[in-house]
């Protein structure tokens, strides 16, 4: 696996994950911002796809400005917002919803006419058209009860991403795919997943940006997610091992997890594409 045959001219367009290769928690990853800035300037087209559903499309954009990166909002895929899209696609005449959830995914929701039930209002609804999951730091047995509730009763069953795992400055943490699987395990139901490894993200990335898919990369921390993601989407699908998978387990990755190239971190990759 040698960096220079992969990093050609042809390459033109690169797809970054948030969480593990951009920063940890609220903390930049060493050379991070300055690497990316690097390839903007080289005239690489940057953009962003998170399948972290807690913040919206515009809060992530102000994030990313705060550390010194310029940006649309637009240029910021996340699983909120792709879910977002694919209700609205589903229900043309707006929609019911129950959220276990944050305000991402919640505003996005609102954003596309969704009516998004509240916990008051829950206990004494009797169905909803679909229950949404994703990362919930205030997840209760409550929240598990009235999804259950929902997902009997007929609501579809829909996850923004299925991330066992979330790193932070401190090490990784619970992840939205283990709220996920509790829901699962007690409606018995398994989720329609929107966000990576699924393709919808970085196929809308594709078709809304004109991207040509082989002449651009997918950047992650994650084999199961963002290099599978990558793959089955038709992009080149990298590894940086400064989130949750190492060198030594991309190495041993196959099928749609092994990864077309390994950097230790995005100044080891820029430094690649811009010697290439």
């Amino acid at each position: 696996m040698t960096p220079s045959k992969y990093f050609d001219p042809e390459l033109t367009a690169f797809i970054f994950d948030l969480d593990g290769v951009i920063w940890r928690g609220h903390t930049p990853i060493v050379g991070a911002v300055e690497s990316v800035l690097r390839l903007r300037a080289a005239g690489k087209r940057i953009f962003y796809a998170t399948n972290n559903s807690r913040l919206t499309q515009a809060q992530f954009a102000q994030r990313l400005r705060a550390i010194g990166l310029e940006l649309d909002e637009a240029d910021v895929m996340t699983s909120s917002a792709a879910t977002a899209w694919y209700l609205q696609s589903e229900f043309r005449e707006g929609f019911t919803t129950y959220v276990v959830g944050e305000d991402g995914i919640k505003s996005e929701l609102a954003r596309i006419g969704g009516r998004v039930i509240d916990e008051d209002a829950a206990e004494s609804t009797l169905d909803v058209d679909c229950v949404v999951v994703g990362i919930d730091r205030f997840f209760t047995y409550d929240k598990l009860r009235l999804a259950q509730k929902f997902i009997l009763k007929g609501a579809r069953f829909i996850a923004t991403n299925p991330d066992w795992t979330f790193p932070t400055e401190t090490g990784v943490v619970p992840g939205a795919g283990s709220i996920v699987a509790s829901v699962e395990a007690a409606s018995g139901k398994k989720p329609l997943v929107i966000g990576k490894p699924q393709p919808t993200m970085l196929r809308l990335c594709v078709e809304r940006f004109g991207l040509d898919a082989q002449a651009t990369a997918m950047v992650g921390d994650r084999l199961d997610t963002d290099i599978a993601c990558g793959k089955v989407a038709g992009l080149r699908s990298v590894l940086v091992t400064t989130g949750v998978h190492s060198r030594a387990q991309g190495l041993e990755a196959s099928g749609d997890e092994k990864p077309d190239a390994i950097f230790d971190d995005l100044p080891q990759l820029c430094e690649a594409v811009l010697n290439s």
